[in-house]
């Protein structure tokens, strides 16, 4: 609001320094000063039809001052801009609308009395301009614990184990529609078990959407909440022998927040994020439990302008014959986001 205030002030009030000089008995009006002060004042909260409504007024006082006609011309500019960065909000494509060079409100001109970024602008005001809109990482497991023991492994040492449980991926991309919160994601992501000598490989490929909401947010900085759903298709091989399919459904919840900066209101804080998450598949099998696989997940990471680094803690619960036991393993990831 305050750089939308000093454009239209600098706009509004540039045709005083082109005429001022020349004409200064135009302005020795007090009542039409005062109604120019309040157009101006309507003209930075945006009430464009009100500015509009009292310059008709000062056209009864006085239509032969050059300012009315500067100013009305400068507020429709305006208040064009405003309606097409609403329509950019709502995801709907609008050009800003041209009326030509010769007005009903003044002579023709040849360039705008002001020049707007119309990018620059909406950035600076709408914080959901600045939401990400893809995200792309991969991830790999640099160590896992074993769940039967205390010893901690290496989880590429073969193939299987890397392609199948090590090597993750994760895309999210949001429409250009409700704020970009709606959208589609796929991950994949598995374990070994046990890890550095694992007779079992297991590895989800997910697909489904996205909704995502925002709390604290600023054109830098946001607490996001996210909730995934979808279907999944599982693999399963045990050492020697061939691979099992099956198909499963999955509900997800997922946050990530600079919490650091909204603590200690750190601006060097602001791109380093903790997230937290959790993943919950149920076969389609018949047979099999209800609550086969659970996925956790806590990472920490650091921002930049096109891209996010960072670890993370995972751990998955499964069920086995006996009941359910758990693997955790830490990870890297990286990627882009813009």
């Amino acid at each position: 609001m305050r750089v939308l205030g000093l454009v239209v002030l600098i706009g509004l009030c540039l045709p005083l320094l082109l005429f001022g000089q020349e004409t200064p008995e135009t302005f020795e009006n007090p009542a039409l000063d005062a109604i120019l002060d309040d157009v101006l004042e309507l003209a930075e909260d945006e009430r464009w039809d009100e500015a509009l409504a009292l310059l008709d007024d000062a056209e009864a006082l006085d239509a032969a001052d050059p300012r009315i006609a500067s100013y009305r011309r400068s507020i429709r500019e305006l208040k064009a801009l405003d309606a097409v960065q609403d329509a950019w909000a709502e995801g709907v494509a609008r050009e800003f609308p041209d009326e030509g060079d010769n007005g009903e409100d003044g002579p023709p001109r040849d360039e705008p009395k002001f020049v707007l970024d119309r990018a620059e602008y909406e950035a600076r005001t709408r914080p959901a301009a600045t939401r990400d809109r893809l995200r792309f990482n991969v991830n790999l497991k640099t160590l896992a614990v074993d769940p039967l023991g205390t010893g901690t492994y290496g989880t590429w040492s073969s193939a299987n184990e890397f392609f199948y449980t090590s090597l993750g991926a994760d895309f999210y991309t949001w429409l250009p529609y409700l704020g970009r919160s709606l959208g589609f994601h796929i991950r994949s992501g598995g374990y070994s078990w046990v890890p550095g000598e694992p007779i079992l490989y297991f590895n989800t490929l997910d697909g489904g959407v996205n909704l995502r909401g925002f709390l604290l947010e600023s054109e830098t900085s946001r607490m996001e909440i996210g909730l995934d759903f979808g279907a999944a298709m599982q693999s399963s091989k045990e050492r020697g022998a061939g691979v099992d399919r099956s198909g499963a459904l999955f509900l997800g919840l997922w946050l990530s927040d600079p919490v650091f900066y909204h603590l200690f209101d750190a601006e060097s804080l602001e791109n380093f994020l903790i997230g937290g998450g959790l993943r919950v598949y149920s076969s389609l099998a018949t047979d099999e439990q209800l609550l086969q696989t659970i996925g956790y997940r806590l990472d920490g990471s650091w921002l930049f302008p096109w891209g996010q680094i960072g670890t993370r803690l995972s751990w998955w619960d499964f069920a086995i014959d006996v009941g359910r036991t758990n693997v955790l393993a830490v990870e890297v990831f990286g990627g882009i986001r813009f």
